[in-house]
Parts: C-alpha cells; structure tokens; sequence
C-alpha cells in the first residue's frame, strides 16, 4: 500500500492523540463514581470551629460528620450517639453537593431531645446542601445545627 494513501489515516491517528492528550481528563463523578465521592470519611467541626492541625488520631475522636456511599452520620450537641441518615438521592453542583436524606428511623422518643434536634437544622428537612469551601474544608449552608466550616481528617501516615 502506498504512504500516500495512508497518509488520511496516520494524520486522524495523530491529530486524535494529540486531541486526547489536550482534554483534561474527567473528575472521578464523571467516570463512574457517586457525585458525593469526593465527601466519602471523617469530618471534624461544623458543630464547633476545628482546628486544621489536628493529627489523625484527634480529627477521629472529634469528627461530627462522615460520609459513606449510602448514609451520612453526624453528631448533634445535645445526643451521645451519632445519627444516622441514608441517602435518598445526590447530585453534584459547581461548587458541592445536594443530598436528598430518607426519613431518619431514629425518632426524638429514642435518643431524648426534640425533633429538630436530630437533623443538620437546615431550611429543608431531608435536604442537605454541601459547598466546597476550600480544598479540604467544607459548610453547611444556612443550617444552624452547623454554622462553622468542616475540616477534613487527615489520613494516617
């Protein structure tokens, strides 16, 4: 076969890796992951400001929120147990994430404390609105159960 008539093909072929190689290669969310991957594990503050200088082994014992593929878990001020929240649905925003919490099983009668005791104290019940407030730090928007960003653990190591 002549080059010449190779020549179409090779040119696609180069013109196809260098295209590649100039598109940023995609967020995880994008390839397959959850929209809330980026969440996933412990979480210190929101509660009370924390402090970015935590070792890992402190962030643990002082973490108010973590992050799973299906639930969320938080602290609240007034109960010795966690609460927990399955995830209903999420979806990604510019700049965080939306999760839509099922009803939570635990019931005020159960823990002690009011109702609104066991939510985030966000405008919307079952609704949590997640913004990415700088690499490692997020808040909770206009709720009260949280007013001050969220730091995330640093990993062991």
């Amino acid at each position: 076969m002549p080059l010449k008539s190779l020549r179409p093909v090779l040119t696609a072929l180069v013109a196809g890796v260098l295209l590649a190689q100039a598109v940023p290669v995609r967020p995880a969310a994008a390839q397959g992951a959850p929209p809330h991957a980026w969440l996933f594990g412990m979480w210190a503050g929101g509660i009370f400001p924390a402090s970015a200088k935590m070792s890992p082994a402190e962030c643990e014992k002082q973490a108010t929120f973590v992050v799973t593929q299906d639930e969320v878990i938080h602290s609240t001020l007034t109960h010795q147990t966690a609460i927990e929240n399955l995830i209903a649905s999420v979806r990604g925003t510019p700049n965080g994430t939306v999760f839509l919490l099922a009803p939570s099983n635990t019931k005020p009668d159960d823990i002690g404390g009011v109702a609104d005791d066991i939510g985030f104290g966000c405008p919307e019940d079952n609704v949590l609105r997640v913004v990415r407030v700088g690499p490692n730090q997020i808040a909770f928007p206009d709720c009260k159960g949280f007013p001050s960003p969220l730091v995330r653990c640093p990993q062991p190591g």
